[in-house]
């Protein structure tokens, strides 16, 4: 079914009759009678009205005789027009970040690509870093190649390389200065 602004409409899969989705990523109740051994009482639809998770994402509860579910709108919207996730697949926002639940801002994709999102999003804790645990700058020299886009501090990575060799040899090691020896060499090289 589409509305007026062009929202279309379809049943939530698995729960036909009770609830619909809309690709403007919205949930609504269906008209229904629900009978018992003694009653029928008749239910009138209505929007759903959404709440955050702990990992900022809106989700809904189900409900029907005898069963209820939580249930996150984004899943809801692209199994609903798109259809299951095939096998290790995700669904994945795009730029509009997790609270824009619309079919336009969804699509299935891997886990990993999943994460490169975040990144690509700056929304990744590790791409929102600026400095590392030792204050040093985490940018280009000092920046370990294999690891980006995963900002990792290449002085600090050489200097746990040289803590685990002291400590296989048993020689005290101090980490801070090691590291601060190894960014002023890092960027002394850049400079030269």
């Amino acid at each position: 079914m589409t509305t007026n602004d062009g929202e279309r409409w379809l049943p939530v899969l698995g729960w036909e009759g009770f609830y619909e989705i809309s690709d403007h990523g919205r949930g609504r109740s269906c008209d229904r009678v629900i009978t018992t051994s003694t009653s029928a009482r008749r239910y009138r639809g209505r929007m759903l009205r959404p709440s955050i998770n702990n990992n900022g994402y809106w989700f809904v509860i189900l409900s029907r005789p005898g069963q209820k579910r939580t249930a996150r709108l984004h899943s809801l919207v692209l199994e609903s027009f798109v259809g299951p996730p095939p096998q290790g697949m995700w669904c994945c926002h795009g730029l509009g970040g997790p609270l824009d639940n619309r079919l336009s801002n969804l699509r299935w994709d891997t886990p990993s690509e999943n994460n490169y999102d975040l990144v690509r999003h700056g929304t990744h804790w590790q791409a929102a870093k600026t400095h590392c645990q030792s204050a040093h700058p985490l940018v280009a020299p000092n920046l370990v190649p294999s690891q980006l886009p995963y900002r990792i501090c290449l002085a600090c990575d050489r200097a746990r390389s040289n803590r685990k060799h002291a400590r296989k040899i048993g020689a005290a090691f101090d980490f801070r200065s090691t590291a601060d020896a190894h960014y002023a060499r890092i960027v002394g090289a850049s400079d030269g």
